[in-house]
Formats: structure tokens, C-alpha cells, sequence
């Protein structure tokens, strides 16, 4: 990837050893491989010294974003605070710094991860396997808007084209790895596994999302087991044809290399959200069983405990316009039976709680482990997406 662009600012008549003394200062902040300095077209503007809002303007283009970097040395913050309070005024996105902390590090960090990962999204293909299901009426996202947001394209699969019965033989790691007490059962969502993953290489995609009711209708099998292998071979893999939800899983794994859980809002209530559902990346599991499907009580669906303390929660609309994250922490609760299998009830500060009551962008969330808010608030300013 390219590196980022930096640019040293400070008043027109400040001599060498200004330039010569931030770079010294900066050494800890910008690694090599990673950043450079430039003159033109910079996306870190760095402040020196007071005077210098004018040449920070002359870089600044529309529907940019930037990340404004400063101390309490020389006048620089002040000079920041101008310039940021003009890009607001301006509808530019920024992100102002102190870039004598740590925060300035995990600042560079995310944004060199999140711009790698955008780029790598574009050219993607995702496949979506019949149709969105029909209850899923807030997330659907239109083919061209993909297409135009991320460079994404949606492949269009009828399930006629999966021809499940052609599968004899599973992958001995995944009878392995799920192994279980009803052989025929694992061997028949073993069998819905193996037709997916030639979907996926015969398409060429990049991820996938399956109308999976209509299989546990038509075969009396599920495809939880093998959505959830996909996502742990790195393949984001989705169910109910969720695009809003596939498209924030290829986000996240491309942005931090994590493929996250989607999940049933299942309840909220003034401090807890409780989150379920019926497939899971195994991987992100301290352990884990197999039971039934909940709706059906057909198949096979795991059931397990998440990996993690805190988490983050991740949900983009159906135009690609607006994008919610939020954390919790993991609390214990005793197990529903009236739920989906995989359950994880999270404490949630108010604002949250007040977005899933008054405001969700839709049911299914992404739950990915620890913290990632920072890495998503970058993400969002630069698609221009409207964090809520």
C-alpha cells in the first residue's frame, strides 16, 4: 500500500531547524514504512507553530478527510484549532491530535489500516445465494449504490445453481472440528458446507450470504455450520441474504482482520442488550456444542460463549449513508431457552440504548471483540458515511 502524506506546517518565515526539529519529534508517531512527507495533496497536516492556517488551507480539498496533528508548543494548537473549526464550518472531515501522546499513534496506526483495508474492498465480488428474506425489509442495499460506495460487486446465485446432492464427500477437518453425535445430521450440513465453498471459488468471491430458511425448508438441514467455516477460512459468510450485514463483515475483516458475529437483537432494556443467533465464527468462541436450529428445531446450530470482555457493535444502513458503533461489556446471564442458540448479553452505556430503542438502523448487528470505535470513526469519515 501507499504510504501516508504528511505535511510540516509552520509560519511562512520559519527557518530549517523548525522542519528539521518536528521531524526529530515526530519519530515515534510516523513510522517509515508507513509515512512520508510531502508538499502536496496531504491527508496528516502537522502544526508547528502558530501562523501557519493559511498553508494548511492551501492543502485542503473538498470531501477530503484529515487528520490534524498539534502540541502545546509554539502556538500550534492554536493554529489547529483554527483550521479545524473551518473545516466544520466547511463540511470537511477531520480528526485533531495531540501528536505527543499515544492517542497520535493509534491515530496513524488506524488510519493506515482502515485506508489498506478500503482499498482492498474495491474489485471484491460477494455472492448472495436466492433472495433476501422476506422479513428483512430495512436490509437490502441496492447493487449500483455497492458498486459505487465500496466497488463491491453483488453476484446473484438462485438456489438452483447449488446442487447440494452433487456433494459426497466432506472435508474430513470439518467433520473433525464439529464433530458430534448425530453423524448423518454433520455430514449432511457438512455436504451444504462443500457446495457452498464451490460457490465461492467457481464465482470467484470474496464473501457470501445465503437465504438459508428456505434450505432448512426444502433439506431439513441448516447452513449455521457452514457459514460460520467459511468465516473462520476467512470467507465473511452471512445468513437471511443480509447484504447491510455482509457488507459490514468484509468492512470489518478487511479493516482489522476479524470476521464478526451477526446477531438477532433479541432484547433491550435500560442498561443491557441481549444479542443472539444461530451461527458464529467458531474462532471467536472460548467453546462451544451443537443443538438445533432454534425457529425449526431442525439441523444443526452452535451453541457457545464468546471470547472476549468488551465488544464492539456494528451496524451500516441500506444506502450505505449512515454507520452505528458502539461497545459493551460482556455480563453473565442464565441461558434462554426462547432464543437463539449462541446468546451474549452486553451492559450499554444510555446513548446507546436510546439508538436501539428510538433509532436502529435495522435488527441484525456485528459483534466484534474489543474495542475498534476509533478504527470505525475513521472508516466512517472517510466514506462519508454519518456515524449515529
Amino acid at each position: 500500500m501507499e504510504k501516508l502524506r504528511a505535511k510540516l506546517l509552520a509560519f511562512p518565515a520559519a527557518d530549517i531547524n523548525t522542519f528539521s526539529k518536528g521531524k526529530k519529534r515526530l519519530q515515534k508517531v510516523f513510522h517509515r514504512d508507513r509515512v512520508e512527507y510531502v508538499d502536496k495533496d496531504p491527508e496528516i497536516l502537522v502544526f508547528l507553530s502558530g501562523g501557519s492556517e493559511r498553508l494548511a488551507l492551501q492543502s485542503v480539498r473538498e470531501n477530503g478527510f484529515y487528520l490534524l496533528m498539534a502540541s502545546s508548543t509554539d502556538n500550534s494548537w492554536a493554529a489547529a484549532t483554527e483550521v479545524k473549526a473551518w473545516m466544520n464550518q466547511n463540511r470537511v472531515s477531520s480528526l485533531l491530535v495531540d501528536f505527543t501522546t499515544f492517542r497520535a499513534v493509534e491515530m496513524v496506526e488506524y488510519l493506515y489500516a482502515v485506508k489498506k483495508g478500503i482499498n482492498q474492498l474495491k474489485g471484491q465480488r460477494f455472492g448472495l445465494v436466492g433472495e433476501v428474506s422476506d422479513w428483512l425489509v430495512n436490509s437490502n442495499i441496492d447493487p449500483f449504490i455497492i458498486k459505487t460506495k465500496l466497488g463491491i460487486e453483488q453476484v446473484d446465485i438462485p438456489w438452483s445453481k447449488v446442487d447440494i446432492d452433487a456433494v459426497h464427500e466432506v472435508a474430513p477437518e470439518f467433520m473433525a472440528f464439529f464433530k458430534n453425535d448425530n453423524a448423518k445430521g454433520l455430514h449432511e450440513t457438512g455436504k451444504v458446507y462443500e457446495a457452498l465453498s464451490r460457490l465461492v471459488h467457481d464465482y470467484t468471491l470474496n464473501a457470501i450470504t445465503v437465504e438459508c430458511f428456505s434450505l432448512v425448508t426444502s433439506r431439513k438441514t441448516t447452513a449455521c455450520l457452514g457459514l460460520s467455516k467459511l468465516s473462520m477460512d476467512g470467507i465473511p459468510a452471512g445468513c437471511e441474504g443480509d447484504t447491510c450485514s455482509l457488507l459490514g463483515m468484509m468492512l470489518t475483516k478487511e479493516l482489522f482482520g476479524i470476521v464478526p458475529w451477526i446477531a438477532n437483537v433479541t432484547h433491550v432494556n435500560s442498561n443491557r442488550i441481549l444479542f443472539s443467533h444461530c451461527t458464529i465464527p467458531a474462532n471467536l468462541l472460548v467453546d462451544f456444542e451443537l443443538d438445533t436450529h432454534f425457529e425449526s428445531g431442525k439441523g444443526l446450530a452452535i451453541k457457545g460463549k464468546l471470547k472476549a470482555d468488551e465488544v464492539t457493535i456494528l451496524r451500516l444502513d441500506h444506502t450505505l449513508s449512515k454507520l452505528f458503533v458502539g461497545t459493551g461489556k460482556i455480563i453473565e446471564e442464565p441461558y434462554q431457552k426462547m432464543g437463539c442458540r449462541t446468546q451474549l448479553a452486553v451492559s450499554v452505556s444510555p446513548d446507546v440504548v436510546d439508538y436501539f430503542v428510538n433509532a436502529p438502523l435495522g435488527n441484525h448487528h456485528l459483534i466484534i471483540p474489543g474495542n475498534l470505535t476509533l478504527g470505525f470513526d475513521i472508516a466512517s469519515r472517510i466514506l462519508r458515511m454519518e456515524r449515529v
